[in-house]
């Protein structure tokens, strides 16, 4: 028993350097999820993990998060997939968290997912929605939502927007991996990365309505960032959220 003091004295260690987590829970149907806090949303910045698969971007913001005191980040969890499981009756039903920010987005993801679903599923999800944004979006509307994302090597890069009308502007660099990028949705923020040459995109006031956060903040004015990095990245996604808190900072 001599050393059980010591235990607990390293415990209240850990948690006293561990960030500080706090979370809501919503109901899905029958199935439930939970939005988790690191820090608070009352910040220069709120960090926003969608896809509950992408842990890169998690674990990244984690180890810098006492070097980016003034930041949160909000990480959607439920069962470690990419797709929020809706539950009805003895079936589940499938959406892309990141689709669900306008009734086309969210219904043509229910479509893509789905062989079917009850109607009133796209009716619950809608309010889902709803609740989840009133959660996430900072009362001060020039904060900035940082969306952190990981992709898949070569199904989807910076490259896949060239030449796509989604894409007002894009600046690659050859000397940079095209999986690792930032897309913006003000000039400022695009020629700030360009200026550090920065694969970066500047998406287009005409892009594509798919329901996606980014679109969403275009259409009512709330700046945001989107930090696309490779699976596995880590070293690179902790450098692309310092350099974005460290610009956001100065603005």
């Amino acid at each position: 028993m001599k050393g059980a003091p010591f235990i607990i004295l390293i415990a209240l260690v850990i948690l006293a350097l561990s960030p500080a987590e706090s979370y809501r829970s919503f109901d899905l149907g029958t199935r439930t999820c939970k939005l988790v806090t690191i820090g608070s949303t009352d910040s220069v910045a709120v960090f926003l993990s969608l896809h509950d698969d992408e842990n890169t971007s998690v674990d990244a913001f984690k180890e810098v998060h006492e070097e980016i005191d003034h930041a949160a980040m909000v990480e959607l969890q439920q069962s470690g997939s990419r797709l929020l499981k809706y539950g009805h009756g003895e079936n589940d039903y499938f959406v892309d968290p990141n689709r669900i920010f306008s009734i086309i987005g969210l219904n043509n993801s229910l479509k893509k997912h789905n062989k079917s679903y009850p109607a009133e599923i796209s009716v619950s999800l809608a309010r889902f929605t709803k609740n989840i944004l009133e959660h996430i979006l900072p009362e001060d509307q020039k904060t900035y939502l940082v969306a952190l994302h990981n992709n898949t090597n070569d199904q989807y890069s910076i490259k896949s927007y060239l030449g796509n009308p989604d894409a007002e502007k894009v600046n690659i660099n050859p000397s940079e991996d095209p999986d690792d990028f930032f897309l913006v949705t003000e000039i400022s923020d695009f020629e700030y990365f360009k200026s550090l040459k920065r694969n970066v995109v500047l998406q287009s006031h005409d892009a594509f309505d798919d329901g996606s956060l980014s679109i969403y903040c275009e259409r009512f004015e709330r700046p945001y960032i989107n930090i696309e990095a490779q699976d596995g990245h880590k070293s690179i996604q902790r450098s692309m959220i310092k350099e974005v808190y460290s610009h956001i900072k100065t603005k």
